[in-house]
């Protein structure tokens, strides 16, 4: 597996080819908010590759100072199953040379219905089981509840550093007001 950074106009093929596929309208940014991210510094686009060239996976993050967040991730529907989540998401956090990664999903414990709920265990046990840990730190964002995790990449990090740096993030991409009104994380 080669891992790099995605060139602008992969990032736009991405988005078009498989990110339109793999997450609903309502959590996917648009494609020109991404772009003027990247051109900020602020947001780093990865793809996994096969030895044939194709696109196996990708990971995009979102970065305020040391912190990071992991604002998309998927692998491609005909290689899934394989170990390749695992195995990249090891190597996309190392390349993010971030102290801090933070992962949210949305939360197992206010799933309905139970066909939900399910699906929410089971992404939840694919990051634990990829080296992943839960921080218990639960946030609203734009009214979804998730719960935070964190990528150790050399120590694991208190409640009070996740949410801080959950909150630095989104303080940084986001106008203060659109923040304050829909970014809420317990002290």
């Amino acid at each position: 597996m080669n891992i790099r950074e995605l060139k602008i106009e992969e990032v736009r093929d991405v988005y078009q080819k498989h990110m339109r596929y793999d997450f609903p309208d309502e959590e996917r940014k648009p494609l020109s908010r991404i772009e003027k991210t990247i051109r900020e510094g602020k947001y780093l686009c990865l793809g996994a590759f096969g030895d044939d060239g194709g696109l196996l996976a990708y990971a995009f993050f979102v970065f305020e100072k040391e912190a990071c967040l992991l604002d998309y991730y998927a692998v491609v529907p005909d290689k899934r199953g394989e170990g390749i989540g695992s195995a990249f998401l090891k190597e996309a956090v190392k390349c993010t040379h971030a102290d801090v990664t933070i992962i949210e999903i949305e939360d197992p414990e206010v799933a309905v219905p139970e066909e939900e709920k399910k699906a929410r265990e089971r992404r939840l046990n694919f990051y634990l089981n990829a080296g992943c840990v839960n921080t218990h730190v639960r946030v609203t964002t734009f009214g979804v509840e998730f719960l935070l995790l964190e990528y150790p990449v050399t120590t694991s990090h208190n409640r009070a550093v996740i949410a801080e740096g959950y909150r630095s993030i989104y303080r940084s991409i986001l106008p203060k007001r659109m923040f304050e009104k829909n970014i809420l994380v317990p002290d």
